[in-house]
C-alpha cells in the first residue's frame, strides 16, 4: 500500500513518520520543511520514549512528483482544504482512497462533493503533537486514532488500515459511527482550543487551575454532549469527566489552535466552532456558550488578519 500524506506539519508528519518507520511506502508533500527534512529527516521525540530520526524521507514539492498512492491521508488545517482541488488530483487513481485527518465537522463531506468517485475514511487524532521546528515534531501524549468510513470503505479495508496504524506503534480503532466519534472529539476540541485563544494564550494546565475557565470548558462539553444526544448518537455519560482527567495527564500542552493563532495563521473557526453550532441550532438545541465563544473567535480571527500556510 502506497501512502501519501498531505499536510506534513505536526499530524502528517508524526503519523506519516511512524508509518515509514514500519515498513509502510510513504511519500510526503512538503514545503516549507522540505530543506531541513531532506537534509536531516524527521525528528520524532515522543513523551516516555526514545527520540528516532527518520531518514531519508521521501518527500517531494509538488504532487506530482509523488505520483498516484493507495491512500492518502490529508493533515492541511480545514481553513486550507480549497487547496485539495490542485493538490490531490496527481495522487489519485481509480481506487485511491482519502483519509481526513482533521479536526471538525464538515472535512468528509467537501471531500465527497468535490471528489464524488473516491472512498473517503474520516480519522479522528487524539494526540498532543506539536511542530517545534522545521522536521521537528513533539508528542506530549495519546496518539490514539479513530477510523470510520464516509463512503464507499469497505470494512475490511479500514481494518487493514487500522492494522498497518497498530503495526507502527499507533493505538487504532475502527467506529460504527464516524458522526459520533467527531462529536466526542469535539467535546474536547471546543472548550479547550477556543478557550486557549480567547483566554488570551492559556495552555491546558491554566484552563484548568482556572475556577471559572474550567466551569467554562465543563459548560461546553456539556453543551457538544446535548446536541450529539439529540442526533441519537452513542456519547457516554461520563464523558466529560473522562476528557478532564485525560487533559490533567497534558500538562501545559499548548493546543493547536493557539498554536496557529499566535503564528498568525488562520484558525479552524467554521470547521470546529461555526459549524458545530449551525447544526445544534437546526435542531434546535441551545448551546449559549458555544455561540459566544465561536462570535469572540471569529473576530479574533479577522482581526489577525491571517491568511492560511501550508506546511
Amino acid at each position: 500500500m502506497k501512502i501519501g500524506v498531505v499536510g506534513a506539519g505536526a499530524v502528517g508528519a508524526y503519523y506519516g513518520s511512524l508509518l515509514a518507520r514500519a515498513g509502510s511506502e510513504v511519500t510526503f508533500l512538503l514545503r516549507s520543511d522540505w530543506e531541513a527534512v531532506i537534509r536531516r529527516g524527521y525528528w520524532i521525540q515522543e513523551q516516555g520514549k526514545e527520540t528516532f530520526q527518520l531518514y531519508p524521507v521521501r518527500g517531494f514539492r509538488r504532487t506530482e512528483e509523488m505520483g498516484p498512492c493507495d491512500l492518502v491521508l490529508i493533515a492541511l488545517k480545514a481553513t486550507a482544504r480549497e487547496a485539495l482541488r490542485e493538490l490531490l488530483p496527481p495522487l489519485l487513481q481509480p481506487q485511491t482512497v482519502l483519509v481526513a485527518l482533521q479536526n471538525g465537522l464538515g472535512n468528509e463531506e467537501w471531500l465527497s462533493d468535490v471528489f464524488p468517485n473516491h472512498p473517503i475514511i474520516g480519522g479522528i487524532v487524539f494526540g498532543c503533537l506539536t511542530r517545534t521546528a522545521p522536521g521537528r515534531v513533539e508528542n506530549a501524549g495519546f496518539g490514539k486514532i479513530e477510523l470510520g468510513a464516509y463512503r464507499g470503505a469497505r470494512e475490511a479495508f479500514l481494518r487493514e488500515v487500522a492494522l498497518q496504524f497498530e503495526r507502527a506503534g499507533v493505538p487504532c480503532s475502527v467506529v460504527e459511527s464516524l458522526e459520533a466519534a467527531r462529536w466526542r472529539k469535539l467535546a474536547w476540541n471546543i472548550p479547550f482550543n477556543g478557550i486557549s485563544v480567547a483566554g488570551g494564550g492559556c495552555d491546558v494546565e491554566e484552563i484548568l487551575r482556572d475556577a471559572e475557565l474550567s466551569r467554562l470548558a465543563t459548560g461546553l462539553m456539556e453543551e457538544v454532549a446535548a446536541v450529539a444526544r439529540s442526533r441519537e448518537l452513542p456519547f457516554p455519560e461520563d464523558w466529560t469527566k473522562r476528557m478532564m482527567a485525560d487533559t490533567m495527564r497534558m500538562g501545559r500542552y499548548r493546543p493547536s489552535t493557539l498554536v496557529d493563532f499566535l503564528a498568525g495563521r488562520s484558525i479552524e473557526v467554521e470547521a470546529i466552532w461555526g459549524e458545530p453550532l449551525r447544526r445544534a441550532q437546526k435542531l434546535g438545541v441551545p448551546t449559549p456558550r458555544l455561540q459566544a465563544l465561536y462570535a469572540l473567535l471569529r473576530a479574533l480571527d479577522r482581526r489577525s488578519g491571517a491568511v492560511p500556510k501550508l506546511h
